[in-house]
């Protein structure tokens, strides 16, 4: 079993807020939320690094197949360079 430890971090508080109200619709603590959001960052950097060293060995994936897996995948496909329009 892992221990836990109480740390303090500052938000803004539109994030906060946006958090403390998706764990209370999830029924789960704010401080679970944020431990599950900081586990899928960091697997997301993970996944950045095998991909950067899968490209450099076999090459950069190219605008059709990166477009067939967001298609498969069911996520929409953000070209590069184009961040994610922040929700209204």
């Amino acid at each position: 079993m892992s221990t836990t430890e109480r740390v303090t971090v500052s938000l803004p508080d539109e994030v906060r807020q946006a958090a403390q109200r998706i764990a209370a619709e999830r029924g789960v603590s704010f401080s679970s939320l944020v431990s599950e959001a900081l586990v899928s960052w960091m697997r997301g950097r993970l996944v950045d690094t095998w991909l950067a060293e899968y490209q450099a060995e076999h090459g950069a994936f190219s605008e059709e197949e990166l477009r067939a897996l967001a298609e498969e995948s069911g996520v929409p496909y953000l070209p590069p360079g184009r961040a994610a329009e922040p929700a209204a």
